[in-house]
């Protein structure tokens, strides 16, 4: 997989899948060598539903042996900025959205995250949403530079921990753990379950 140029892709759909609409949806897709696969994502407002999705997400990788796996998501994001040193720094081009290490928090920022994680990289792109201001539909998006960032797995920041199992091995042969037993109950749920189907099968549904 041509890592660069699958982020690039992931954004594409994750942007037509909101465009138009008043909220992006949340999903994942998981990315085996010769399909995609989408889950729908209910919640992610706990612990509790990141740990669930976790090991959903996990137990969907497993199952159809993928590499990668993305997720798609809404959120409110502040983010500190400098001011300028003089007044001209802003025609010079510094932006709030290109200083990420900053003093003072801008306001909300309604954002479209995209994040592919790989198992050794957690590719990140953080987009503004822009909205019709009449109808407040999503109209457009503007990539915000201090939120696009590509960690190697173990330096990704620590919102990401719910998905730090992801890649973890399987037990050995033979060797059943309590978390087994939860992933393949899992698998067994129907959001799960009628989501493995290649996207392009679930389009003729």
């Amino acid at each position: 997989m041509n890592q660069p140029m699958a982020i690039d892709e992931l954004v594409s759909v994750a942007q037509a899948e909101a465009m138009g609409e008043l909220d992006a949806p949340m999903m994942a897709i998981v990315l085996s060598s010769e399909q995609s696969y989408d889950l729908p994502i209910n919640s992610l407002e706990t612990d509790a539903d990141k740990a669930r999705w976790g090991l959903i997400l996990r137990a969907a990788r497993e199952h159809v042996e993928a590499d990668a796996v993305a997720v798609l998501y809404p959120a409110w994001t502040t983010i500190r900025h400098k001011k300028p040193e003089n007044e001209t720094a802003d025609a010079a081009g510094a932006t709030r959205e290109d200083n990420a290490e900053e003093a003072e928090p801008s306001d909300p920022i309604d954002t479209l995250f995209v994040q592919l994680h790989t198992r050794d990289h957690v590719y990140w792109r953080g987009f503004e949403q822009i909205r019709d201001p009449k109808h407040q539909r999503i109209i457009g998006f503007r990539r915000i530079k201090a939120l696009s960032t590509d960690y190697k797995r173990d330096e990704a920041p620590s919102v990401t921990a719910w998905l730090s199992t992801l890649f973890e091995p399987l037990p050995d042969e033979g060797e059943e753990t309590e978390v087994d037993r939860e992933l393949a109950d899992l698998l067994e749920e129907p959001e799960v379950s009628a989501a493995l189907y290649p996207r392009q099968m679930r389009a003729l549904h």
